[in-house]
Formats: structure tokens, sequence, C-alpha cells
């Protein structure tokens, strides 16, 4: 096994200061959404992306990977949300694997009523507290993050 090119100080400084930002954004949302709406994160997620396609639907592969779930947590989502009344499941036509997801009334009034409220709370913990001159390259380092390929390089 290779030995790890261990991170230096100031590495490890800027991924602990990484994951401490992560940690508090993500509480932050959580906790607007769930006090406020008795949504969490990831039902708010599947919520915009249905309320945001042409037809109030999605196929259940496609909001994979959009939100990079796995079929596994989507589905489980999926089915928690439809006992909850937000959306309903139906099989594809013309593919029977495939499954398509789509808004319901009830979730379509607490994704436009939760909208607002989330809204303001990214802008509170995000942008009340970036300098416009930061928004463009620190855009551009998540970007590059998100285009790399994934994966441990092994010998």
């Amino acid at each position: 096994m290779k030995n790890p090119n261990w991170l230096s100080d100031d590495e490890q400084k800027f991924w602990r200061l990484l994951l401490a930002a992560s940690r508090k954004v993500n509480h932050h949302i959580e906790t607007v959404l769930q006090d406020d709406h008795n949504l969490t994160s990831a039902e708010f997620a599947v919520l915009v992306n249905l309320s945001e396609s042409p037809e109030k639907e999605i196929r259940l592969r496609d909001l994979c990977n959009i939100l990079n779930w796995d079929r596994s947590r989507a589905s489980h989502q999926v089915s928690r949300m439809q006992k909850r009344g937000l959306l309903t499941k139906r099989r594809c036509i013309g593919d029977g694997r495939g499954v398509i997801i789509e808004l319901t009334d009830e979730g379509d009034r607490r994704i436009r009523n939760a909208a607002p409220s989330h809204v303001e709370s990214v802008r509170d913990v995000i942008f009340n507290n970036l300098d416009p001159d930061l928004l463009e390259p620190v855009s551009k380092f998540l970007r590059h993050i998100l285009d790399q390929p994934v994966g441990l390089a092994r010998n």
C-alpha cells in the first residue's frame, strides 16, 4: 500500500474549516425547513425538482442523477413522501421497471409555502456573509470539485 500524502497544516485547517462551514449551513437550512414547514432538506430537494419540471413529474432515475442519490435512497425517500401525501408514484408506460413520481397538490402547496423562508435562510447563512467579489472564485472552486471524477488512486 502506498504511503498517504498527508495534509499539510494549512490544508488540514482548510479541510476542517470547509467541513465545519458545510455542517453549519446544512444544520441551519435543515432547522428552518423542519421547524417552520415540517420538511426535511431531502424532501425539499425532491419537491423543488418536481415543482420545476414541466409536468410536475420526473422519472425516479432522473431524480437520482440530479440529486446524486443511489436508487435505494431515492426509492425509500419517495415512499416516505408518498405516505405523507407529498407526491405519487406510478409505473412508467412502456418501461416496466421505470417509475414516475408526480407532485401532488399538497406537495405543491408545501413547496410554495417553504420556498420563501428557505431562500431567506440561504441568504442569511451564505450570501449575507459573502463578499460579492468572492462569488465567482468560490463558484469556480466548487465547480472544479464537482467536475472531478471521484475515486482513490490505488496501486
